[in-house]
């Protein structure tokens, strides 16, 4: 009976690689504690990879002091030098054996702080060659920039700010987004280039749903409360030719300068299921406003449930053949999705639910914990990329396709 499972299990694996393959990419969702049916600050992700099949785990880190430790990119070799004291974490991270990194992906931390990244961006031609990413193996990435800061901040700001000054000192490899939050306030970091970038503080009445591209709007450069930008953003952005609307730079337009469906139809998305008063239908030379108030006020199982949306009820709805090649929010290239409610009443150090669900959400379900626990089941733990019967990820992504499967019924 044992290996007729296993037997299973590898052939459900070989066939989510097979029919899952395709460009990395996640949708990121935030809603303001005012406008949230729960009163909760909530920011979340879909983890979507090239392939769907693709263990991840979900731990503990333990608080540690002791001198001259570093957090290293075991992809790349790259390390950054830690504090004597790092505090204690949840994470969900790769199987070891991935050889590409760590990548947490979601993590709260004994402070309060929670951080999920990242979601994945790009910019235009002329402003990569403005400022271009490394490529060098010697800065930051994706791999590590969640548990690298949720080890060590005691505030949301507290990450942006940090998140700013390893952007200073290293600059990045990538170009991506970061949620992060606090029992206070919530923080959206988006990095453009090797080494510009922007952080802005979210207002607590609106909600965003993004793809992957840029969405910050119209700032002002003198607003140092609510932003945090790079020393040489605008200067950046001036070289290249700035968009600006009433007197203000607009970073998206100015530093993408452009839409894709493949992202901009699951932004769009966002409004017409939470704003669809105001969506209109779908333009994708629009940009999408980042921050818009919702027509209702949102729980977080409408969150869930738009995590599983591929456009039903419209014309773009993933069950028409037709539509085969368009990306939805709900696709079955996730490895997992974490949600993060956080509750401003509750102490400090458990004032999170992460609602973390493994495979893709279509067909796979919401599992809680606070951010107090201190380990998880061993489920969760079980490391290396092969399928395996004992592990959570693999059970949850094995039903996940079985439930996908959908076999001609004879007439």
């Amino acid at each position: 009976m044992k290996r007729r499972i296993r037997l299973i299990v590898c052939m459900t694996a070989f066939a989510m690689v097979m029919t899952t393959a395709g460009a990395f990419a996640c949708t990121g969702m935030y809603v303001g504690r005012d406008v949230s049916k729960e009163g909760t600050t909530l920011i979340a992700r879909s983890e979507d990879q090239g392939s769907g099949a693709y263990n991840k785990m979900f731990k503990v880190q333990k608080r540690i002091t002791k001198s001259g430790r570093y957090y290293k990119d075991t992809g790349t070799g790259f390390k950054v030098k830690l504090p004597k004291t790092t505090y204690k974490f949840t994470y969900v991270p790769d199987s070891s054996d991935a050889e590409d990194g760590q990548y947490p992906a979601s993590c709260t931390n004994e402070y309060g702080v929670a951080v999920v990244g990242t979601v994945s961006t790009e910019v235009s031609e002329e402003y990569e060659k403005a400022d271009p990413v490394k490529d060098t193996g010697k800065g930051l990435r994706e791999a590590i920039l969640p548990g690298l800061v949720a080890c060590q901040v005691k505030s949301a700001k507290q990450g942006a700010q940090l998140l700013a000054r390893l952007h200073d000192k290293y600059g990045a490899e990538e170009w991506n987004t970061i949620l992060l939050s606090d029992k206070k306030e919530a923080w959206i970091f988006e990095n453009y280039g090797g080494h510009t970038y922007c952080a802005m503080k979210l207002p607590t009445d609106k909600v965003a749903v993004f793809g992957n591209q840029i969405m910050i709007g119209t700032v002002d450069p003198g607003d140092t409360s609510n932003y945090i930008f790079s020393k040489n953003l605008f200067s950046t952005i001036d070289k290249v030719g700035a968009v600006k609307e009433d007197g203000k730079y607009n970073l998206a337009k100015s530093i993408a300068g452009f839409r894709e469906e493949y992202s901009n139809m699951r932004t769009w998305e966002g409004h017409r299921v939470l704003a669809p008063s105001d969506a209109g239908d779908y333009d994708n030379d629009k940009f999408y406003p980042l921050l818009y108030s919702p027509d209702e006020k949102v729980s977080v199982t409408q969150i869930m449930k738009l995590f599983r949306d591929r456009y039903e009820g419209t014309k773009y709805d993933m069950s028409d053949a037709a539509n085969a090649t368009r990306r939805p929010i709900g696709t079955t290239r996730s490895s997992d999705v974490h949600i993060i409610q956080t509750y401003a009443k509750l102490p400090t150090d458990a004032c999170q639910v992460q609602w973390l669900l493994m495979g893709n959400a279509e067909h796979s379900v919401f599992v809680p914990s606070f951010s107090g626990i201190t380990d998880t089941a061993a489920e969760y733990k079980v490391d290396g990329s092969a399928a395996s019967i004992g592990s959570a990820y693999w059970m949850f992504k094995r039903n996940a396709t079985f439930g996908a499967v959908r076999p001609e019924i004879p007439e």
